[in-house]
């Protein structure tokens, strides 16, 4: 005892459930709305990339949002330096998906019209009959097409191309002027490619999901630590806690209980706590439309809707289970699309066995390719698991993303080594039967 005060009482007088273990709380809505009136608010580079496939009301809001947030929006130097490095990209996402979209219906209509042929030939289907079908699948078809072209205008794509044409770019100049982080010097920016190096050895976040990215270049392996680091310093002049708004659902960034995020990475927010002394947020771009009540702005429900689901396309959302968390729209989409011209029964066998559940027999199989009875199938998931290895080198697939098409031997009906039929993962099929 010291000056009539208990060593244990000092000792234990600043602890509690939470203290030290800040990053396990869950936020109130309350204190996200709170947090958005008074904290720094960080927009990463989905979020502005985004803005070019919202429609123009959720677009508006977004911007509105960001205004009211007045001096406590910034945005990091590494985020703008992505934003263009990847904008045109984002400019013509829209009209490649309308394309391929497009392309994807002719393949779907060749397949139910191969379906209807192949129950024509087994059957006693009266040919009239069939064909009437057949006309009625081209004309849905045909509707559908029609209705996916009028979504973008592709002389608008072309001409935003010259940045004085880009709608996106007037709405973001005045919005960002004065609200963007200078560039690091040569020495930190050094530093700090070699610390994003040493933690994805490490496997400390974030950057680690990045690694493979070195292959095409060590800087861009190193951006999303570069983003963090520019976040570090800045909150260390505030001094206000941060909430940074992202679209990334990597593990290198959200915590993961089981199949769950949950929110920020413990390592991130007791770093922030550290050296800024302040508490992380982590919010989609979906939530912030969602608390604008805070900062007095008024946001439709259709464009928090809009936003949600942009999200959900791109990645796996907040609060879903992991095992979607691999494939999306644009991994798949990559795959079937060189698979199209690699291995096209491969690619029909995915999209059949979609069609069923995820599970294709090999007789279907043998009735895709036309082959011989006597034909084994082995080697036939070698250029789809190449592809999708492929797409995990480059950094477009998780490695812990699932195989797209595995062989099934449950029953070795037709002998060892014989193959019953393929599988194809839920996530693969929910993305396929979500586009029909």
């Amino acid at each position: 005892m010291k000056d009539g005060v208990d060593d244990a009482a000092v000792r234990t007088s600043n602890s509690g459930l939470y203290k030290g273990f800040e990053g396990y709380r869950t936020p109130s809505d309350d204190e996200y709305r709170s947090a958005l009136t008074r904290a720094l608010v960080v927009l990463d580079t989905n979020v502005l990339l985004d803005l070019y496939r919202y429609n123009e009301q959720t677009r508006a809001s977004m911007i509105d949002v960001i205004e009211a947030l007045g001096d406590r929006f910034w945005v990091p130097h590494q985020v703008l330096e992505e934003f263009w490095r990847n904008r045109e990209r984002a400019l013509a996402d829209p009209l490649t998906e309308v394309r391929q979209s497009i392309i994807d219906l002719k393949k779907q209509l060749s397949s139910a019209q191969e379906i209807m042929r192949m129950w024509v030939n087994r059957s006693a289907l009266v040919q009239d009959a069939a064909d009437a079908v057949d006309n009625q699948l081209a004309e849905a078809y045909s509707a559908a097409q029609r209705l996916i072209e009028d979504l973008v205008d592709a002389d608008q794509v072309a001409k935003a191309r010259n940045t004085l044409n880009d709608m996106v770019l007037k709405l973001l100049e005045p919005v960002l002027e004065r609200h963007v982080g200078s560039p690091m010097s040569d020495a930190d920016y050094g530093s700090a490619v070699a610390e994003s190096k040493r933690r994805a050895a490490a496997g400390e976040p974030p950057g680690f999901a990045d690694a493979k990215k070195a292959q095409v270049s060590v800087e861009r392996a190193a951006g999303d630590y570069l983003v963090w680091e520019q976040i570090l310093c800045e909150t260390a002049h505030r001094k206000l806690d941060v909430v940074l708004v992202t679209g990334d659902v990597k593990k290198d960034w959200w915590r993961y209980e089981g199949s769950f995020a949950r929110g920020p990475r413990i390592e991130l927010t007791r770093e922030l706590r550290r050296r800024c002394g302040v508490h992380l947020y982590m919010m989609r771009p979906d939530m912030l439309l969602t608390y604008a009540d805070a900062l007095a702005v008024t946001v439709e429900q259709r464009s928090v809707e809009d936003v949600e689901r942009t999200t959900r396309t791109e990645g796996n959302p907040i609060g879903q289970s992991l095992d979607a968390f691999g494939w999306t729209p644009r991994a798949l989409e990559s795959l079937l699309s060189r698979l199209s011209t690699i291995a096209p029964v491969q690619e029909a066998t995915i999209r059949l066995a979609s069609q069923q559940d995820g599970y294709i027999s090999r007789e279907d199989v043998y009735i895709l390719g036309e082959y011989e009875p006597e034909r084994q199938l082995k080697g036939f998931t070698r250029p789809v698991n190449r592809l999708v290895q492929e797409l995990r080198d480059i950094g477009e697939l998780p490695d812990d993303a699932a195989d797209a098409l595995s062989p099934v031997y449950d029953k070795m009906a037709h002998g060892f080594g014989w193959v019953d039929g393929f599988q194809v993962p839920m996530e693969i099929v929910a993305l396929l039967q979500r586009n029909n």
